[in-house]
């Protein structure tokens, strides 16, 4: 057995009578959480009173958040920003991934460049890092806002929009990013041209830091043990990917190309100390999100990143 393996499960499993409320987890269908929702083959989560739940757009999840009916979430950085802007008080506990060519932009063979957006309809989900992904694309091509016509849209109609001309272009990410291209739409833009920006990463509310450590450390290590899976036998993970999100094990190994899990390791990276990795891509998220006006003043990021519930590497 895997040394990393074992200490986990020597660690979590103790902890099957000490927690009592149930940690509800929300997440989008999205390939960068999938470990999340693997590591109930474990069992461990259900012994521990974890619960993890699908939710149809990244709009649900941070509603749900909001609402407190999760405790957890797993969401972009950009989505944190803008929770944290409502008072949100909250803990980024894990990165998940890094987007890189996961998210993009895709239109029709009529439109060769993200410049031919000038005038067209472009859907997009405007509380998602969709949202963040047009906006950069925009600044690159030195177009505004004003100069496209925004649809808003839930990620999951995109196939349902597409069929019915409701919009020229689509901000989408996995698996409906595979679906729509299978229909014909060739990618404009896309994570990789913004490398390290869009990032992933799981939050819990600031009073379950402190109140319900034992389950985070639970939660926690059940994602690097589906890790581990991931990395060791990515057939088999592949094909439970598979099974949730309704493509073949060959699409969602293509959909991990434009997508970076990230290790243990590089966790420790962008979470731990004074010098952690993450308080850069936020300082650049918070830059071009004040000069785009989507914010307007700075959030400190201290308060907010944490790596306690990392295993030791």
């Amino acid at each position: 057995m895997n040394r990393l393996l074992l200490i986990i499960l020597l660690t979590v499993l103790p902890l099957h009578s000490s927690a009592s409320q149930i940690l509800r987890v929300g997440s989008t269908l999205w390939p960068g959480y999938e470990p999340l929702h693997y590591a109930n083959e474990f069992g461990l989560y259900q012994k521990n009173s974890i619960r993890t739940i699908d939710y149809p757009s990244a709009s649900e999840v941070l509603r749900a958040f909001k609402n407190r009916s999760l405790e957890a979430a797993a969401l972009t950085l950009d989505e944190v920003v803008s929770l944290r802007r409502l008072g949100i008080k909250m803990k980024i506990i894990l990165v998940c991934d890094v987007s890189d060519g996961a998210d993009v932009i895709l239109s029709g063979p009529e439109i060769n460049s993200v410049k031919q957006l000038k005038a067209k309809r472009v859907a997009v989900e405007p509380t998602a890092a969709g949202a963040y992904l047009l906006s950069r694309a925009l600044q690159i091509h030195n177009l505004k806002l004003n100069e496209i016509e925004l649809v808003k849209m839930d990620v999951s109609t995109g196939v349902d929009a597409f069929n019915n001309d409701k919009a020229d272009a689509f901000v989408t990410y996995e698996p409906m990013r595979t679906k729509l291209m299978n229909l014909g739409l060739t990618e404009l833009f896309s994570s990789k041209n913004i490398p390290n920006e869009i990032v992933d990463v799981l939050v819990v509310h600031e009073s379950l830091y402190h109140n319900n450590k034992q389950q985070l450390n639970v939660l926690i290590q059940g994602w690097f043990m589906a890790m581990q899976v991931f990395h060791n036998n990515p057939a088999k993970a592949y094909d439970y990917v598979s099974s949730r999100m309704q493509i073949t094990p060959a699409q969602v190994k293509a959909s991990y190309f434009g997508l970076k899990l990230v290790s243990l390791t590089e966790n420790h990276k962008f979470l731990s100390g004074d010098d952690a990795e993450l308080f850069t891509t936020w300082q650049k998220l918070m830059e071009h999100m004040k000069s785009t006006r989507l914010i307007s003043e700075f959030i400190a990021a201290d308060s907010i990143i944490t790596g306690e519930f990392l295993p030791e590497k």
